[in-house]
């Protein structure tokens, strides 16, 4: 198979304790005994012997080395031709040797450092590379691993909201479409669209003829950004869905390879909607004919923009030449990955909302349950988008009996689900065995060389073909177990970041095969040659094109800005784990941890194995100690959500924090029973652990994540507790934060109660101390006669009016008398620690970020009530939803049932 130039690696020439030999020194440059030399542009030093020796043939070099670099004293495999001090002998040929004038050691010199820049971008481009794959895997394994919350939020909903959805009780795509309207029979589809007078895309009439196909592929060549009309679409996906339907009778597909001389068979790997790879897969091997098929394995949706034109060419010759074009199932031709956006590995559905409609994506969801979970080529190779099986004994025949019509399944408990499951999603692995892949997400796994070797040899197979992922090499192909195994990829420079190579298998008639590897041009530049060279455009034989270290840093570039946000998203989402990984390592509370533990907390909260230690150098600023500051790191991570585009009203979230301590003040409870429910052990201090007891006491409700963003923000003492008066000041400040100006009470009521709170607690005075002195009969509470009276005694020269006012703001609950809580909420205390903007941002940080990890939840719950996909609910179906999502999920609830109350309330339904 060709070699993309980028990769082709010359190994060094064998020599004898020292580098192999590179380069040559042209005939006028002299070496002689004695001269001083340089070997490959690095290593100095003085020539003791030059002649032929026993270690190879040409003429070889003894030298004597500046420095203790070297393996021998001279004597080397038996042989001796020169005596030095140990350690700094070396054998070189001729050619490695070059003589230490000024500019040639310079030359050479110059010659190394660009060599190991060259080796230094090398690794950098890989090991970006190696990140955004893990990261790509990452979004991958938070669909796998949200499905069981996705299975309970489906329960709950049907249990209490049966009539609310029209979608049957069942994961087929064909049931979901009639629940939504489509046609059972799939050859009736598009016969009520009707073409508008306006299009200016290709039409396509049937029965279906060559030139009508050739037609259709010239126009997406030369004008892609035309979509074909949605009526053709419609007609063609049923028609490929009635042909598919009867000519697979089993869920493997055998197909042979053309016959004759220039019969042969391209297997494509991921396309992922890369238009501009698979037209020029077409240019440069043929479109399909009775003489050349086509095999796809998979994955051709998401990611990319132009899916559906790949579809379309490939199903439009389908439909011509039946026996010669198949498309394997992908794990990303599944409903609920192609409902995930673009930018988190999906895309499918908002490509066809943008070019068609809902619909018609429900129609490409039917024919994706029909493509086979496998193809043999001529009874001799097994081609599967995944991998292979996790079980033994594993029959090409267990796979042909599975019933594949139905969404991928997450469960792999029942042998039937583990083997579609694993022809989706395995991945092969270097050693023997069957191994958990926890990158790719909950029941992914790997399977190694004696699996591969034993599928084949009971099948009476010889090789096996898989796709699913980028070669670490970032080749577009790659030979593993032996020779046994295959994984080709087809779209390359995928998603315009990686600058990976793309390939192709071609098999011949005589089952002998090539790989083709290519870096396609840009879709636009493919379009400006289409539209000059006519209907059919000849193969380029030119090169593959090189990577160059342009190509790389671009590359790296794109790659690393998705990385970096990527991960601030992942951080955002974690947020709450690594403030506590941290704060229990800075138990003297001054904000920093060392870049070490930093590295830690980061692998140990996101659970992802990335290069940290290079990573940091960006993600955040490491001090003169070695020290990073976690809490400005952390504080600068917030999450990605523009509510007020969202349909939010102003004011909301102010609403949230407010509620929660609206409740404490409705606990009605006594002085006494204020202060012990906040320090249960009477040692006059609040820890964190009385703090979370007192909110059970009081029934708040607060997810765990909310409650820890208010610890943080109340500052404590070394060992993590804090005055319970205190802390009851800090408290009420913090949740003070969440009253709005428009529910304040008028100015001139909040300037007398800032007189009045001034001078009954005094500079020096505690709101406790002075709740007791008012608290004349001593039960805990102070009633209104007892406030007035203190008010009176103040000489303020207030009005009757004016008193009436007051006690109207500070009873809040209405019941005739001030619990401590009221009373605190009325008289606030001046914030001096800063916590009073940070209070309501962490709280709302934590329910936006909640809701941002639990998306594909959420977002499966809104489409129970919004079955045919059109983006909008009612106020009780948002809420609904909502509710659900906080009922199942496995985590902490998002937010409470009454902060999801005031959601509601203020959402613009």
């Amino acid at each position: 198979s060709p070699c993309p130039p980028a990769a082709v690696r010359h190994p060094p020439s064998s020599l004898l304790g020292s580098e192999g030999a590179q380069g040559r020194m042209s005939t006028n440059e002299e070496v002689k005994m004695g001269s001083k030399v340089v070997i490959l542009g690095k290593r100095k030093g003085t020539v003791r012997f030059i002649g032929t020796t026993a270690f190879g043939p040409g003429e070889w070099v003894g030298i004597e080395l500046d420095k203790p670099t070297g393996t021998h004293d001279g004597l080397a495999n038996g042989h001796r031709y020169f005596t030095c001090p140990p350690g700094h002998g070396v054998y070189v040929q001729r050619q490695g040797v070059l003589p230490s004038t000024s500019w040639q050691a310079a030359a050479s010199q110059i010659q190394s450092l660009l060599r190991g820049r060259k080796d230094r971008q090398e690794t950098d481009y890989k090991r970006a590379f190696q990140t955004w794959n893990a990261m790509d895997m990452e979004e991958e394994s938070q669909f796998l691993d949200q499905s069981a919350t996705i299975t309970r939020v489906e329960h709950m909903l049907r249990a209490y909201h049966p009539a609310s959805s029209a979608t049957p009780n069942g994961n087929s795509a064909v049931a979901l479409s009639i629940s939504g309207g489509l046609s059972p029979n799939s050859m009736d589809w598009g016969a009520d669209i009707q073409i508008e007078p306006g299009y200016e895309g290709p039409h396509i009439t049937w029965p279906l003829t060559l030139s009508t196909v050739e037609n259709v592929l010239h126009h997406i060549r030369t004008k892609p950004e035309i979509a074909i009309h949605k009526k053709y679409v419609a007609e063609v996906v049923g028609r490929a869905c009635d042909l598919m339907g009867k000519q697979l009778k089993d869920s493997v597909y055998d197909m042979a390879v053309p016959s004759g001389s220039d019969g042969k068979l391209v297997i494509c790997g991921d396309t992922h909607g890369q238009l501009a790879d698979f037209l020029w897969v077409l240019k440069q091997n043929g479109e399909p004919s009775p003489t050349t098929g086509y095999l796809l394995n998979g994955d051709v949706a998401d990611r990319g923009e132009d899916a559906s034109e790949i579809l379309m060419i490939s199903l439009l010759y389908k439909l011509l030449y039946p026996d010669n074009v198949m498309i394997n199932r992908g794990n990303h031709e599944n409903l609920e990955m192609n409902r995930r956006a673009l930018e988190h590995g999906g895309g499918f559905f908002d490509e066809c909302k943008r070019k068609y409609d809902a619909t018609i994506f429900m129609m490409f969801q039917q024919l994706f349950e029909i493509f086979p979970l496998a193809t043999v080529v001529s009874k001799r190779v097994f081609v599967v988008h995944g991998g292979l099986f996790r079980r033994d004994g594993v029959l090409v025949q267990h796979i042909r009996t599975i019933n594949r019509r139905r969404q991928c399944p997450t469960s792999t408990e029942a042998i039937e689900d583990a083997l579609m499951f694993d022809c989706m999603w395995a991945d092969p692995q270097d050693f023997p065995g069957v191994s958990r892949a926890a990158h790719r997400g909950a029941n992914c796994i790997r399977f190694g060389p004696d699996v591969t070797k034993r599928f084949l040899g009971n099948n009476s197979l010889s090789l096996c073909i898989r796709s699913h992922e980028v070669p670490n090499s970032l080749r577009g192909f790659e030979d593993k177990h032996d020779g046994r195994l295959i994984t080709v990829f087809t779209a390359s420079n995928y998603c315009g970041q990686t600058g990976n190579y793309g390939a192709v298998v071609i098999f011949h008639s005589d089952m002998s095969y090539t790989v083709e590897e290519h870096m396609a041009p840009s879709l636009d530049s493919l379009v400006q040659e289409y539209s000059h060279s006519g209907m059919t455009p000849s193969r380029t034989d030119e090169p593959v094109k090189q990577v160059t270290a342009e190509d790389m840093n671009a590359s790296m570039d794109k790659m690393n800005a998705d990385i970096m946000e990527k991960l601030r998203q992942k951080i955002v989402q974690h947020k709450d784990d690594l403030w506590w990984y941290w704060m229990q390592i800075d138990t003297k509370g001054t904000g920093k941890v060392s870049a070490a533990h930093w590295r830690q907390g980061m692998s140990s909260a996101l659970q992802l194995d990335l290069p940290w230690f290079n990573l940091q150098k960006t993600l955040c600023k490491i001090d003169a100690q070695g020290n990073i500051d976690y809490k400005e790191f952390l504080d600068q991570s917030q999450p990605d959500f523009a509510y007020d585009q969202a349909g939010f009203e102003p004011g909301w979230e102010n609403k949230v924090v407010l509620k929660f301590y609206e409740n404490m003040l409705k606990s009605d409870m006594t002085l006494k029973q204020t202060l012990s429910m906040f320090d249960s052990d009477g040692d006059g201090l609040v820890s964190p652990t009385e703090f979370r007891q007192a909110l059970n006491i009081a029934q708040s409700g607060l997810p765990e994540p909310q409650v820890n963003a208010i610890l943080r923000l109340i500052d404590r003492d070394d060992s993590g507790r804090l005055k319970v008066a205190d802390f009851l000041d800090r408290f009420q400040v913090v949740y003070s934060s969440g009253k709005s100006d428009a529910e304040k009470p008028p100015k001139e009521v909040q300037d007398n109660l800032s007189k009045i709170g001034r001078l009954l607690i005094g500079s020096e005075g505690t709101r406790v101390a002075t709740f007791e002195k008012i608290d004349i009969n001593g039960d805990g509470y102070v009633d209104q006669s007892e406030f007035l009276t203190a008010v009176k005694s103040l000489k303020l020269q207030l009005s009757d009016q004016e008193l009436a006012q007051v006690w109207k703001v500070v009873d809040a609950n209405g019941d005739g008398h001030l619990n401590y809580l009221e009373f605190c909420a009325a008289f606030q205390v001046e914030d001096k620690t800063g916590t009073k903007d940070q209070a309501l941002r962490g709280i709302i940080d934590s329910i936006l970020a909640s809701l941002q990890k639990n998306s594909m939840s959420l977002a499966f719950a809104f489409r129970y009530f919004d079955p045919t996909g059109q983006g909008t609910l009612k106020r009780d179906d948002f809420k609904a939803g909502m509710k659900a999502l906080n009922a199942s999920n496995n985590g902490p609830s998002p937010c409470t049932d009454e902060q999801l109350d005031v959601l509601c309330d203020f959402i613009d339904a």
